[in-house]
Protein backbone atom coordinates (compact mmCIF):
# COMPACT_ATOMS: atom_id res chain seq x y z
CA UNK A 1 0.00 0.00 0.00
CA UNK A 2 0.93 3.33 -0.63
CA UNK A 3 -0.45 6.90 1.00
CA UNK A 4 -0.39 9.47 -1.67
CA UNK A 5 -1.72 12.98 -0.78
CA UNK A 6 -2.51 15.71 -3.32
CA UNK A 7 -2.00 19.70 -2.40
CA UNK A 8 -4.09 22.20 -3.92
CA UNK A 9 -2.91 25.84 -3.62
CA UNK A 10 -2.74 29.45 -4.59
CA UNK A 11 0.08 31.43 -5.80
CA UNK A 12 1.01 35.19 -5.18
CA UNK A 13 3.58 37.53 -7.78
CA UNK A 14 5.55 36.84 -5.47
CA UNK A 15 8.59 33.98 -5.62
CA UNK A 16 9.18 33.68 -1.79
CA UNK A 17 5.67 33.67 -0.97
CA UNK A 18 5.32 31.00 -3.40
CA UNK A 19 7.85 29.16 -2.17
CA UNK A 20 6.67 29.74 1.51
CA UNK A 21 2.93 28.33 0.50
CA UNK A 22 4.25 25.18 -0.72
CA UNK A 23 7.15 24.36 2.26
CA UNK A 24 3.39 24.60 4.60
CA UNK A 25 1.46 22.69 2.45
CA UNK A 26 4.16 20.03 2.52
CA UNK A 27 3.74 20.30 6.23
CA UNK A 28 0.18 20.32 6.32
CA UNK A 29 0.19 17.26 4.01
CA UNK A 30 3.12 15.33 6.23
CA UNK A 31 1.49 15.11 9.40
CA UNK A 32 -0.37 12.06 7.59
CA UNK A 33 2.83 10.55 6.93
CA UNK A 34 2.46 9.54 3.14
CA UNK A 35 4.67 8.16 0.37
CA UNK A 36 3.66 10.43 -1.95
CA UNK A 37 2.79 14.27 -1.55
CA UNK A 38 2.32 15.90 -5.49
CA UNK A 39 2.25 19.25 -5.92
CA UNK A 40 0.65 21.48 -8.74
CA UNK A 41 2.25 22.52 -12.41
CA UNK A 42 4.05 25.65 -11.72
CA UNK A 43 4.26 25.48 -7.85
CA UNK A 44 7.44 28.37 -8.21
CA UNK A 45 5.59 31.46 -10.48
CA UNK A 46 2.07 31.40 -11.92
CA UNK A 47 2.72 30.87 -15.66
CA UNK A 48 -0.14 33.20 -16.24
CA UNK A 49 2.22 36.28 -14.85
CA UNK A 50 4.53 35.26 -17.99
CA UNK A 51 3.95 36.72 -21.47
CA UNK A 52 7.63 36.69 -23.10
CA UNK A 53 10.49 34.49 -22.86
CA UNK A 54 12.35 37.18 -20.90
CA UNK A 55 9.74 36.71 -17.90
CA UNK A 56 10.08 32.77 -17.77
CA UNK A 57 13.68 33.74 -17.58
CA UNK A 58 13.30 36.45 -14.62
CA UNK A 59 11.11 33.90 -12.68
CA UNK A 60 11.96 30.72 -13.48
CA UNK A 61 14.14 28.50 -11.93
CA UNK A 62 17.06 25.88 -12.91
CA UNK A 63 16.75 22.43 -11.96
CA UNK A 64 18.48 21.58 -9.77
CA UNK A 65 18.13 24.88 -7.60
CA UNK A 66 17.24 26.93 -4.97
CA UNK A 67 13.35 25.78 -5.22
CA UNK A 68 14.14 22.46 -5.62
CA UNK A 69 16.76 22.08 -2.82
CA UNK A 70 13.83 23.92 -0.40
CA UNK A 71 11.50 20.94 -1.50
CA UNK A 72 13.98 18.08 -1.24
CA UNK A 73 14.87 19.08 2.42
CA UNK A 74 11.39 18.29 3.19
CA UNK A 75 11.95 15.00 1.35
CA UNK A 76 14.34 14.48 3.36
CA UNK A 77 12.90 15.90 6.78
CA UNK A 78 9.55 13.87 6.39
CA UNK A 79 11.17 10.82 4.34
CA UNK A 80 8.67 10.64 1.50
CA UNK A 81 8.63 10.97 -2.22
CA UNK A 82 7.47 14.60 -3.36
CA UNK A 83 6.37 15.44 -7.33
CA UNK A 84 6.33 19.22 -8.05
CA UNK A 85 5.74 21.40 -10.65
CA UNK A 86 7.79 24.75 -11.95
CA UNK A 87 8.77 26.76 -14.32
CA UNK A 88 12.62 25.76 -15.24
CA UNK A 89 14.98 28.03 -16.96
CA UNK A 90 18.30 27.15 -18.88
CA UNK A 91 20.48 29.61 -19.89
CA UNK A 92 18.39 30.48 -23.45
CA UNK A 93 15.30 28.54 -22.51
CA UNK A 94 12.34 28.08 -20.72
CA UNK A 95 10.25 24.71 -20.12
CA UNK A 96 7.22 23.83 -18.16
CA UNK A 97 8.87 21.08 -16.26
CA UNK A 98 7.78 18.87 -13.41
CA UNK A 99 10.28 16.41 -10.98
CA UNK A 100 9.50 13.29 -8.43
CA UNK A 101 12.47 14.08 -5.66
CA UNK A 102 13.43 11.47 -3.01
CA UNK A 103 13.81 11.39 0.30
CA UNK A 104 17.54 11.19 0.04
CA UNK A 105 16.96 14.48 -2.33
CA UNK A 106 17.83 13.23 -5.47
CA UNK A 107 15.75 13.93 -7.96
CA UNK A 108 15.09 10.95 -9.74
CA UNK A 109 12.30 11.94 -12.69
CA UNK A 110 12.16 14.85 -14.59
CA UNK A 111 9.35 16.00 -17.60
CA UNK A 112 8.64 18.70 -19.44
CA UNK A 113 5.39 19.59 -20.94
CA UNK A 114 4.86 18.65 -24.72
CA UNK A 115 1.66 20.37 -25.04
CA UNK A 116 1.66 23.97 -24.59
CA UNK A 117 -1.64 25.54 -23.66
CA UNK A 118 -2.97 29.21 -24.51
CA UNK A 119 -0.07 31.91 -23.60
CA UNK A 120 2.58 29.38 -22.95
CA UNK A 121 3.47 28.76 -26.61
CA UNK A 122 4.42 32.52 -27.07
CA UNK A 123 7.88 31.60 -24.08
CA UNK A 124 7.91 28.07 -23.62
CA UNK A 125 9.67 25.56 -25.15
CA UNK A 126 8.07 22.16 -26.26
CA UNK A 127 9.67 19.28 -23.60
CA UNK A 128 12.71 16.81 -24.72
CA UNK A 129 12.04 14.54 -22.06
CA UNK A 130 9.54 12.16 -23.62
CA UNK A 131 7.43 9.91 -21.42
CA UNK A 132 9.50 8.16 -18.65
CA UNK A 133 8.45 5.79 -15.87
CA UNK A 134 10.60 5.29 -12.94
CA UNK A 135 10.16 2.56 -10.34
CA UNK A 136 9.61 4.01 -7.15
CA UNK A 137 9.60 1.49 -3.31
CA UNK A 138 5.70 1.42 -4.25
CA UNK A 139 5.20 1.40 -7.94
CA UNK A 140 5.97 2.55 -11.32
CA UNK A 141 4.91 6.10 -11.71
CA UNK A 142 5.11 8.62 -14.74
CA UNK A 143 3.98 12.62 -14.87
CA UNK A 144 1.98 14.08 -17.40
CA UNK A 145 1.42 17.81 -17.29
CA UNK A 146 -1.60 19.37 -17.38
CA UNK A 147 -2.38 20.12 -20.99
CA UNK A 148 -0.32 16.42 -22.10
CA UNK A 149 -3.36 14.87 -20.83
CA UNK A 150 -6.07 16.56 -23.53
CA UNK A 151 -4.89 14.06 -25.94
CA UNK A 152 -4.51 10.03 -25.15
CA UNK A 153 -0.72 9.12 -26.40
CA UNK A 154 1.03 11.15 -23.28
CA UNK A 155 -1.29 9.09 -20.69
CA UNK A 156 -0.90 5.88 -23.12
CA UNK A 157 2.67 5.90 -23.31
CA UNK A 158 3.36 6.15 -19.90
CA UNK A 159 0.37 3.16 -19.62
CA UNK A 160 2.08 0.73 -22.20
CA UNK A 161 5.40 1.29 -20.71
CA UNK A 162 4.37 -0.23 -17.18
CA UNK A 163 3.31 2.84 -15.40
CA UNK A 164 0.80 1.74 -12.31
CA UNK A 165 0.73 5.58 -10.84
CA UNK A 166 0.24 8.70 -13.47
CA UNK A 167 0.51 11.81 -11.90
CA UNK A 168 -1.07 15.08 -13.00
CA UNK A 169 0.14 19.00 -12.23
CA UNK A 170 -2.10 21.04 -13.15
CA UNK A 171 -2.36 24.83 -13.62
CA UNK A 172 -6.16 24.33 -15.06
CA UNK A 173 -9.30 26.80 -14.90
CA UNK A 174 -11.29 24.21 -16.91
CA UNK A 175 -13.79 21.81 -15.01
CA UNK A 176 -13.47 19.62 -18.18
CA UNK A 177 -9.64 18.35 -16.56
CA UNK A 178 -11.61 17.78 -13.23
CA UNK A 179 -14.79 15.93 -14.65
CA UNK A 180 -13.44 14.42 -17.68
CA UNK A 181 -9.51 14.37 -18.72
CA UNK A 182 -8.35 13.14 -15.34
CA UNK A 183 -10.61 10.22 -14.31
CA UNK A 184 -10.66 9.53 -18.35
CA UNK A 185 -7.01 8.84 -18.61
CA UNK A 186 -7.11 6.68 -15.11
CA UNK A 187 -10.23 4.66 -16.51
CA UNK A 188 -8.93 4.05 -19.84
CA UNK A 189 -5.47 2.66 -18.95
CA UNK A 190 -6.81 1.12 -16.28
CA UNK A 191 -3.66 2.83 -13.89
CA UNK A 192 -3.95 5.35 -10.99
CA UNK A 193 -3.98 8.94 -11.14
CA UNK A 194 -3.06 11.17 -8.80
CA UNK A 195 -3.56 14.92 -9.76
CA UNK A 196 -2.97 18.24 -8.10
CA UNK A 197 -4.15 21.49 -8.95
CA UNK A 198 -4.18 25.30 -8.36
CA UNK A 199 -6.98 27.54 -6.63
CA UNK A 200 -7.52 31.32 -6.70
CA UNK A 201 -8.40 34.26 -8.94
CA UNK A 202 -6.38 33.65 -12.43
CA UNK A 203 -3.93 35.57 -13.64
CA UNK A 204 -3.65 38.78 -15.56
CA UNK A 205 -7.18 39.28 -14.88
CA UNK A 206 -8.64 36.34 -16.76
CA UNK A 207 -12.25 35.86 -15.84
CA UNK A 208 -12.90 33.00 -13.19
CA UNK A 209 -10.73 31.14 -11.07
CA UNK A 210 -8.09 28.16 -10.22
CA UNK A 211 -11.22 25.73 -10.50
CA UNK A 212 -9.11 22.86 -7.79
CA UNK A 213 -10.10 19.29 -7.71
CA UNK A 214 -7.20 17.92 -6.58
CA UNK A 215 -8.04 14.22 -7.02
CA UNK A 216 -6.94 10.93 -6.15
CA UNK A 217 -8.50 8.09 -8.81
CA UNK A 218 -8.90 4.37 -9.25
CA UNK A 219 -7.68 2.67 -12.14
CA UNK A 220 -11.60 2.35 -12.89
CA UNK A 221 -12.17 6.21 -13.14
CA UNK A 222 -13.31 6.14 -9.59
CA UNK A 223 -12.48 9.23 -7.45
CA UNK A 224 -11.10 8.22 -3.86
CA UNK A 225 -10.84 11.79 -3.05
CA UNK A 226 -11.36 14.92 -4.54
CA UNK A 227 -10.92 18.13 -3.06
CA UNK A 228 -13.25 21.33 -3.45
CA UNK A 229 -12.80 23.70 -6.51
CA UNK A 230 -11.58 26.77 -3.96
CA UNK A 231 -10.26 25.93 -0.78
CA UNK A 232 -6.07 25.20 -0.39
CA UNK A 233 -5.36 22.27 1.61
CA UNK A 234 -4.84 18.90 0.40
CA UNK A 235 -6.51 15.18 -0.23
CA UNK A 236 -4.72 11.76 0.84
CA UNK A 237 -5.93 8.54 0.14
CA UNK A 238 -4.47 4.82 0.97
CA UNK A 239 -3.65 3.28 -2.63
CA UNK A 240 -2.45 -0.54 -3.79
CA UNK A 241 -0.65 0.02 -7.06
CA UNK A 242 -0.62 -3.34 -7.83
CA UNK A 243 -4.15 -3.02 -8.59
CA UNK A 244 -3.02 -1.28 -12.12
CA UNK A 245 -1.90 -4.52 -12.94
CA UNK A 246 -5.03 -5.57 -13.95
CA UNK A 247 -5.97 -4.28 -17.37
CA UNK A 248 -9.24 -5.70 -17.66
CA UNK A 249 -12.40 -3.45 -18.04
CA UNK A 250 -15.48 -6.09 -17.95
CA UNK A 251 -13.55 -9.00 -18.55
CA UNK A 252 -11.28 -7.84 -21.49
CA UNK A 253 -7.79 -6.67 -20.90
CA UNK A 254 -7.45 -3.70 -22.50
CA UNK A 255 -3.66 -3.99 -23.17
CA UNK A 256 -4.03 -7.11 -24.62
CA UNK A 257 -7.29 -5.86 -27.21
CA UNK A 258 -4.41 -3.63 -28.63
CA UNK A 259 -3.03 -4.27 -32.26
CA UNK A 260 0.17 -2.19 -32.28
CA UNK A 261 0.54 -2.29 -36.26
CA UNK A 262 -2.49 -0.42 -36.80
CA UNK A 263 -1.54 2.45 -35.06
CA UNK A 264 1.60 3.49 -36.94
CA UNK A 265 -0.40 6.65 -38.09
CA UNK A 266 0.16 7.76 -34.73
CA UNK A 267 4.11 8.32 -34.97
CA UNK A 268 3.25 10.99 -38.12
CA UNK A 269 3.43 14.47 -38.30
CA UNK A 270 -0.06 15.10 -38.66
CA UNK A 271 -1.50 15.87 -42.48
CA UNK A 272 -4.59 17.01 -42.94
CA UNK A 273 -6.92 15.24 -45.82
CA UNK A 274 -6.46 17.11 -48.92
CA UNK A 275 -9.04 18.51 -51.39
CA UNK A 276 -12.77 20.04 -51.05
CA UNK A 277 -15.06 18.38 -48.44
CA UNK A 278 -17.93 16.13 -50.35
CA UNK A 279 -20.05 16.46 -47.68
CA UNK A 280 -22.21 18.86 -46.36
CA UNK A 281 -22.08 20.85 -43.20
CA UNK A 282 -24.31 19.47 -41.47
CA UNK A 283 -25.69 15.91 -41.03
CA UNK A 284 -28.57 14.26 -39.37
CA UNK A 285 -27.56 11.45 -37.82
CA UNK A 286 -29.87 8.44 -36.12
CA UNK A 287 -28.46 5.26 -34.21
CA UNK A 288 -31.61 2.87 -33.90
CA UNK A 289 -32.16 0.10 -31.29
CA UNK A 290 -34.36 -2.18 -32.42
CA UNK A 291 -35.56 -5.05 -30.37
CA UNK A 292 -35.22 -9.02 -30.90
CA UNK A 293 -33.33 -10.94 -32.99
CA UNK A 294 -33.03 -12.30 -36.36
CA UNK A 295 -36.12 -11.11 -38.99
CA UNK A 296 -37.66 -9.29 -35.91
CA UNK A 297 -34.75 -7.44 -35.57
CA UNK A 298 -34.65 -6.82 -39.52
CA UNK A 299 -38.32 -5.98 -39.24
CA UNK A 300 -37.87 -3.29 -36.37
CA UNK A 301 -34.12 -1.76 -37.71
CA UNK A 302 -36.02 -1.25 -41.18
CA UNK A 303 -39.53 0.26 -39.52
CA UNK A 304 -37.15 2.57 -37.18
CA UNK A 305 -34.85 3.60 -40.44
CA UNK A 306 -38.28 5.06 -42.21
CA UNK A 307 -39.12 6.71 -39.15
CA UNK A 308 -35.97 8.12 -38.56
CA UNK A 309 -35.17 9.64 -42.05
CA UNK A 310 -38.92 11.14 -41.67
CA UNK A 311 -37.47 13.05 -39.29
CA UNK A 312 -34.68 14.37 -40.40
CA UNK A 313 -31.82 11.80 -40.16
CA UNK A 314 -29.62 11.68 -43.05
CA UNK A 315 -27.51 8.92 -42.08
CA UNK A 316 -28.81 5.45 -40.30
CA UNK A 317 -26.67 3.40 -37.83
CA UNK A 318 -27.42 -0.18 -36.76
CA UNK A 319 -26.01 -1.90 -33.36
CA UNK A 320 -23.34 -3.93 -33.63
CA UNK A 321 -24.39 -7.59 -35.12
CA UNK A 322 -27.81 -5.92 -34.33
CA UNK A 323 -30.00 -9.31 -35.76
CA UNK A 324 -27.79 -12.26 -35.08
CA UNK A 325 -27.93 -14.10 -31.83
CA UNK A 326 -24.55 -13.50 -30.04
CA UNK A 327 -25.23 -16.26 -27.68
CA UNK A 328 -25.10 -19.01 -30.04
CA UNK A 329 -21.47 -17.39 -31.46
CA UNK A 330 -19.25 -19.47 -31.95
CA UNK A 331 -20.85 -22.69 -32.29
CA UNK A 332 -23.33 -21.57 -34.93
CA UNK A 333 -21.43 -18.71 -36.13
CA UNK A 334 -21.79 -20.35 -40.16
CA UNK A 335 -25.73 -20.63 -39.51
CA UNK A 336 -25.59 -16.92 -38.16
CA UNK A 337 -23.64 -15.42 -41.24
CA UNK A 338 -25.89 -17.16 -43.18
CA UNK A 339 -28.91 -14.78 -43.30
CA UNK A 340 -26.08 -12.12 -43.90
CA UNK A 341 -26.44 -11.25 -47.73
CA UNK A 342 -30.44 -11.64 -47.37
CA UNK A 343 -30.55 -9.39 -44.40
CA UNK A 344 -27.95 -7.02 -46.42
CA UNK A 345 -29.92 -6.84 -49.13
CA UNK A 346 -33.26 -5.83 -47.56
CA UNK A 347 -31.27 -2.72 -45.29
CA UNK A 348 -29.94 -1.73 -48.54
CA UNK A 349 -33.13 -1.41 -50.44
CA UNK A 350 -34.44 0.34 -47.36
CA UNK A 351 -31.53 2.74 -48.36
CA UNK A 352 -32.33 2.82 -51.44
CA UNK A 353 -36.35 3.57 -50.68
CA UNK A 354 -35.76 6.72 -48.23
CA UNK A 355 -32.79 8.27 -50.35
CA UNK A 356 -30.49 8.00 -47.02
CA UNK A 357 -27.03 6.27 -46.05
CA UNK A 358 -26.49 3.51 -43.64
CA UNK A 359 -23.79 1.95 -41.45
CA UNK A 360 -25.03 -1.83 -41.04
CA UNK A 361 -23.32 -4.12 -38.31
CA UNK A 362 -24.00 -8.02 -39.19
CA UNK A 363 -21.81 -11.08 -39.30
CA UNK A 364 -19.99 -11.64 -42.70
CA UNK A 365 -18.65 -15.39 -44.20
CA UNK A 366 -15.23 -15.05 -45.90
CA UNK A 367 -15.03 -18.64 -47.22
CA UNK A 368 -15.82 -20.01 -43.74
CA UNK A 369 -13.77 -16.89 -42.15
CA UNK A 370 -16.08 -15.12 -40.11
CA UNK A 371 -15.19 -11.45 -39.94
CA UNK A 372 -17.71 -9.00 -37.74
CA UNK A 373 -18.71 -6.60 -40.40
CA UNK A 374 -19.70 -2.99 -41.08
CA UNK A 375 -21.38 -1.78 -43.99
CA UNK A 376 -21.39 1.54 -45.82
CA UNK A 377 -24.33 1.97 -47.71
CA UNK A 378 -24.90 4.80 -50.09
CA UNK A 379 -28.69 6.37 -51.28
CA UNK A 380 -28.80 4.12 -53.96
CA UNK A 381 -28.23 0.88 -51.75
CA UNK A 382 -25.16 0.12 -52.69
CA UNK A 383 -22.62 -1.02 -50.52
CA UNK A 384 -19.84 0.96 -51.36
CA UNK A 385 -17.38 0.10 -48.44
CA UNK A 386 -16.58 -2.99 -45.87
CA UNK A 387 -15.03 -2.25 -42.36
CA UNK A 388 -13.97 -5.38 -41.05
CA UNK A 389 -13.80 -5.22 -36.94
CA UNK A 390 -10.11 -4.66 -36.15
CA UNK A 391 -9.64 -5.73 -32.48
CA UNK A 392 -11.58 -8.76 -31.61
CA UNK A 393 -12.22 -9.71 -27.77
CA UNK A 394 -10.20 -12.91 -26.20
CA UNK A 395 -13.22 -15.31 -26.33
CA UNK A 396 -13.58 -14.30 -30.15
CA UNK A 397 -10.00 -15.35 -31.94
CA UNK A 398 -10.61 -19.17 -32.03
CA UNK A 399 -13.57 -18.36 -34.61
CA UNK A 400 -13.48 -15.17 -35.58
CA UNK A 401 -11.06 -13.26 -38.26
CA UNK A 402 -10.37 -9.62 -37.44
CA UNK A 403 -8.97 -7.06 -40.29
CA UNK A 404 -5.80 -5.12 -40.35
CA UNK A 405 -6.56 -1.33 -41.01
CA UNK A 406 -8.75 1.36 -39.84
CA UNK A 407 -10.17 3.67 -42.09
CA UNK A 408 -12.32 6.95 -43.01
CA UNK A 409 -14.60 6.89 -46.04
CA UNK A 410 -14.90 9.74 -47.62
CA UNK A 411 -18.19 10.47 -48.63
CA UNK A 412 -21.14 12.70 -49.69
CA UNK A 413 -22.64 12.13 -46.41
CA UNK A 414 -19.03 13.36 -44.68
CA UNK A 415 -16.04 11.05 -43.93
CA UNK A 416 -17.17 8.60 -42.17
CA UNK A 417 -14.76 6.20 -39.58
CA UNK A 418 -16.73 2.84 -38.70
CA UNK A 419 -15.74 1.08 -35.28
CA UNK A 420 -17.47 -2.45 -34.04
CA UNK A 421 -18.01 -3.50 -30.47
CA UNK A 422 -14.25 -3.77 -29.22
CA UNK A 423 -12.57 -1.27 -31.71
CA UNK A 424 -14.52 1.15 -29.27
CA UNK A 425 -12.62 0.14 -26.14
CA UNK A 426 -9.10 1.88 -27.71
CA UNK A 427 -8.45 5.40 -27.60
CA UNK A 428 -5.57 4.57 -30.68
CA UNK A 429 -9.27 3.33 -32.87
CA UNK A 430 -10.98 6.51 -32.48
CA UNK A 431 -7.43 8.87 -32.61
CA UNK A 432 -5.93 7.22 -35.71
CA UNK A 433 -9.15 7.81 -37.20
CA UNK A 434 -9.08 11.57 -36.60
CA UNK A 435 -5.73 11.55 -37.77
CA UNK A 436 -7.36 10.33 -40.82
CA UNK A 437 -9.76 13.42 -41.15
CA UNK A 438 -12.99 11.45 -39.67
CA UNK A 439 -15.93 14.38 -39.22
CA UNK A 440 -18.04 11.49 -37.69
CA UNK A 441 -17.34 8.49 -36.13
CA UNK A 442 -20.03 5.76 -35.41
CA UNK A 443 -19.97 3.18 -33.82
CA UNK A 444 -21.93 -0.29 -33.77
CA UNK A 445 -21.61 -1.49 -30.31
CA UNK A 446 -22.87 -2.57 -26.91
CA UNK A 447 -21.97 -1.38 -23.64
CA UNK A 448 -19.87 -3.23 -20.77
CA UNK A 449 -19.53 -0.84 -18.27
CA UNK A 450 -21.38 2.99 -17.27
CA UNK A 451 -17.48 4.84 -17.50
CA UNK A 452 -17.75 3.43 -21.14
CA UNK A 453 -20.53 5.80 -21.40
CA UNK A 454 -20.22 8.63 -18.66
CA UNK A 455 -16.00 8.70 -19.44
CA UNK A 456 -14.54 7.51 -22.32
CA UNK A 457 -16.92 7.72 -24.92
CA UNK A 458 -17.30 12.04 -24.35
CA UNK A 459 -13.11 12.05 -24.31
CA UNK A 460 -13.26 10.43 -27.55
CA UNK A 461 -15.21 13.23 -28.64
CA UNK A 462 -13.31 16.01 -26.76
CA UNK A 463 -10.10 14.70 -27.52
CA UNK A 464 -10.51 13.79 -31.44
CA UNK A 465 -13.11 17.22 -31.98
CA UNK A 466 -15.34 14.82 -34.07
CA UNK A 467 -18.70 13.88 -33.69
CA UNK A 468 -19.40 10.39 -32.37
CA UNK A 469 -22.99 8.06 -32.49
CA UNK A 470 -22.91 4.78 -30.70
CA UNK A 471 -25.58 2.56 -31.77
CA UNK A 472 -26.51 -0.17 -28.67
CA UNK A 473 -27.87 -2.97 -28.88
CA UNK A 474 -30.91 -3.09 -26.50
CA UNK A 475 -29.34 -6.42 -25.22
CA UNK A 476 -26.15 -5.13 -23.63
CA UNK A 477 -25.43 -5.73 -20.06
CA UNK A 478 -26.05 -2.49 -19.13
CA UNK A 479 -30.08 -1.03 -19.90
CA UNK A 480 -28.72 2.22 -21.28
CA UNK A 481 -29.80 3.73 -24.53
CA UNK A 482 -27.55 4.38 -27.74
CA UNK A 483 -25.31 7.69 -27.53
CA UNK A 484 -24.51 11.05 -30.05
CA UNK A 485 -22.23 12.94 -29.20
CA UNK A 486 -21.90 16.37 -31.68
CA UNK A 487 -18.81 18.38 -32.24
CA UNK A 488 -18.76 22.60 -30.16
CA UNK A 489 -17.39 24.50 -32.40
CA UNK A 490 -14.28 26.75 -31.29
CA UNK A 491 -14.34 29.12 -29.52
CA UNK A 492 -17.11 28.31 -26.86
CA UNK A 493 -18.48 29.97 -23.89
CA UNK A 494 -17.46 28.53 -20.95
CA UNK A 495 -13.84 28.47 -22.74
CA UNK A 496 -13.88 24.98 -21.16
CA UNK A 497 -16.89 23.88 -22.85
CA UNK A 498 -14.86 22.84 -26.31
CA UNK A 499 -13.23 20.12 -24.45
CA UNK A 500 -16.07 18.52 -22.56
CA UNK A 501 -19.25 18.18 -25.18
CA UNK A 502 -22.44 17.32 -24.15
CA UNK A 503 -23.57 13.83 -24.86
CA UNK A 504 -27.24 12.75 -25.92
CA UNK A 505 -28.54 9.64 -24.76
CA UNK A 506 -31.51 8.02 -25.62
CA UNK A 507 -33.98 5.85 -23.44
CA UNK A 508 -33.32 2.17 -23.55
CA UNK A 509 -36.94 1.74 -25.37
CA UNK A 510 -37.14 4.00 -27.77
CA UNK A 511 -36.92 3.44 -31.49
CA UNK A 512 -33.99 5.68 -32.36
CA UNK A 513 -31.93 8.88 -31.03
CA UNK A 514 -31.42 11.48 -33.43
CA UNK A 515 -29.55 14.76 -34.27
CA UNK A 516 -27.76 16.81 -36.24
CA UNK A 517 -23.79 16.82 -36.20
CA UNK A 518 -21.87 19.71 -37.29
CA UNK A 519 -19.53 17.91 -39.90
CA UNK A 520 -17.30 20.81 -41.06
CA UNK A 521 -16.49 22.37 -37.37
CA UNK A 522 -14.20 18.99 -36.90
CA UNK A 523 -11.87 20.96 -39.44
CA UNK A 524 -10.65 23.23 -36.67
CA UNK A 525 -8.76 21.08 -34.01
CA UNK A 526 -8.34 24.09 -31.88
CA UNK A 527 -9.41 24.17 -27.87
CA UNK A 528 -7.59 27.10 -26.54
CA UNK A 529 -6.35 30.80 -27.41
CA UNK A 530 -2.55 31.10 -29.66
CA UNK A 531 -3.73 27.74 -31.44
CA UNK A 532 -3.81 25.12 -29.18
CA UNK A 533 -3.94 22.08 -31.73
CA UNK A 534 -4.77 18.92 -30.84
CA UNK A 535 -3.39 17.40 -34.10
CA UNK A 536 -0.34 19.45 -34.95
CA UNK A 537 0.87 20.60 -31.54
CA UNK A 538 1.85 17.17 -30.76
CA UNK A 539 4.44 14.97 -31.26
CA UNK A 540 4.53 12.17 -32.38
CA UNK A 541 7.72 10.83 -32.57
CA UNK A 542 7.70 10.33 -28.85
CA UNK A 543 4.82 8.20 -28.76
CA UNK A 544 6.74 5.32 -31.19
CA UNK A 545 5.94 3.47 -28.32
CA UNK A 546 2.43 2.77 -29.20
CA UNK A 547 3.32 1.47 -32.79
CA UNK A 548 5.31 -1.35 -31.12
CA UNK A 549 8.05 0.12 -32.69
Amino acid sequence: MARIACIQLALVPDASANREACLALIEAAAAVSPDLIVLPEMSNWSGGLVRSLDDALAHGTPIPGDFTAAIARRATLHRCHIAVGMIERTDTEAFISSVIIAPDGAIVLKVQKQILFGGQRLWASVGRCGNPVVSLPFGRVGVYICADGLIPETTRVLAVSGAQLLINTLHSGGHDETWLHIPARAAENRCWVASANKVGARDLGAPGAFCGGSQILSPAGEVIARADDCTAGFVYADIDLKEADDKRMAGEDLMALRRPECYRLLAQAHVAPGGERKGPAALGVAALQPRGLHEQAIEEAIAQWHQAVVQGAGLIITPFLFAHDLARLPAQAAREAAHTSGWLSRLATTARATASWGVVSLLADNQGRFVPSAWLINPHGEPIACQPQVHLPGAWRSWATAGDALQVHDTHAGRIGILSDADALLPESYRVLARQGAELIVIAGRWRTESEIDLLLPERAAENRVNIAWANRTDSALRRGSVLIPVIPYPSEPHWKVRAPDRLEAAPDAPFILHGMNLAATLDKTVGPQGCNLMTSTLPDAYRRLTGV
